[in-house]
């Protein structure tokens, strides 16, 4: 749960403050603390381009983090 709280509060701060899709990866790995923090530095050179959008990083973000019970009981 925490990680979807996490997701809603990044999109809510992208819409009010209006951030462009192209800089949301950008603005959302800014706030990574911890495991994610450490993932992301590892990670952020393969996942970089313009095709590297939200969606795409939310699926590699959920890949890592998420357990797959988890994610199978979201999809029921």
């Amino acid at each position: 749960m925490e990680f979807e709280e996490w997701i809603r509060s990044m999109e809510k701060i992208f819409f009010v403050i209006e951030v462009p899709e192209e800089k949301n990866v950008t603005i959302g790995t800014f706030y990574f603390t911890g495991e994610a923090d450490i993932w992301w530095h590892t990670m952020k050179n393969k996942f970089t381009g313009p095709k590297f959008t939200w969606n795409k990083f939310l699926g590699e973000l959920r890949a890592k983090f998420y357990p797959i019970t988890i994610q199978r009981q979201k999809e029921k």
